[in-house]
């Protein structure tokens, strides 16, 4: 009988610090809203113009050994990235819009796993670039968190808004413009808003703001996982061994 108590609880431990040992990061979210009210009260988003760059995109990679995967083009497609070794991944998406403004309804993840001495990285940047707004109108962009998780030795995973004024050249960002949501391995469980939600209000006439919407999800491991040496393990079990004469020493 303690023989098999010994190997059943030498097997738990083993199993718990391997399980330790990885880390796993994940963010999503859906329902992606863009709207627009007061003051003249429209904006335009710019699409597949070749005075400006891609909006969108996906990044996925390992290390250790490296691997990558990556897709962009403009808001309102889908894309994905992902790459896979043994038990260790890491994968972004980007969901198709279903709303007339190429943004509405969509919905987006970042995840990753690291084990056995890998770390991986995942991102998804649903859009980065310009919104044409008219004078004195407020644009607002908002959207609901699905999962927000981090757990091991090492990992995070994040989603953010920001809307900034521009000339192009500067970007002016203010706190009142963005919105996050973070946790990472030693912050427990996320409690906040499950909606993400930031405005930015045209201070005069027609003008343009830089917006932003991302998610990343990162995640390493310390050291590989490894099965003990044959002394180690050994060490293990004679411990495991004195933990139970001692429990039958106190049941007596």
């Amino acid at each position: 009988m303690r023989k098999r108590f010994q190997f059943a609880l030498g097997a738990a431990l083993l199993a718990a610090s391997q399980l330790a040992a990885a880390g796993i990061a994940k963010v999503g979210v859906s329902n992606l809203a863009l709207s627009v009210n007061g003051g003249e009260g429209w904006y335009w988003l710019p699409h597949d113009q070749n005075w400006l760059q891609p909006t969108s995109s996906t990044a996925a990679a390992l290390e250790n050994p490296s691997l990558a995967d990556s897709a962009s083009g403009w808001h309102g497609a889908p894309y994905d990235a992902t790459v896979i070794d043994a038990s260790s991944f890491a994968k972004a998406n980007i969901g198709a819009a279903t709303g007339g403004n190429l943004l509405d309804g969509v919905a987006a993840s970042a995840e990753t796993a690291a084990d056995a001495g890998h770390t991986g990285w995942a991102f998804a940047q649903v859009f980065d670039g310009y919104i044409m707004v008219g004078g004195n109108a407020t644009i607002t962009l908002s959207t609901t968190l699905t999962e927000l998780f981090a757990d091991g030795d090492i990992a995070q995973a994040n989603a953010y808004i920001e809307l900034c004024s521009t000339d192009f050249t500067t970007d002016i960002c203010e706190p009142l413009n963005y919105a996050e949501a973070f946790v990472d391995a030693t912050s427990g469980p996320y409690a906040g808003p499950m909606t993400l939600s930031a405005s930015w209000t045209n201070p005069g006439a027609t003008g343009w703001a830089r917006m932003r919407i991302g998610l990343a999800a990162s995640a390493e491991t310390d050291a590989p996982n490894t099965v003990p040496e044959p002394g180690s393990f050994a060490m293990l079990l004679t411990g495991l061994g004195m933990v139970g004469l001692m429990r039958r020493h106190r049941g007596r």
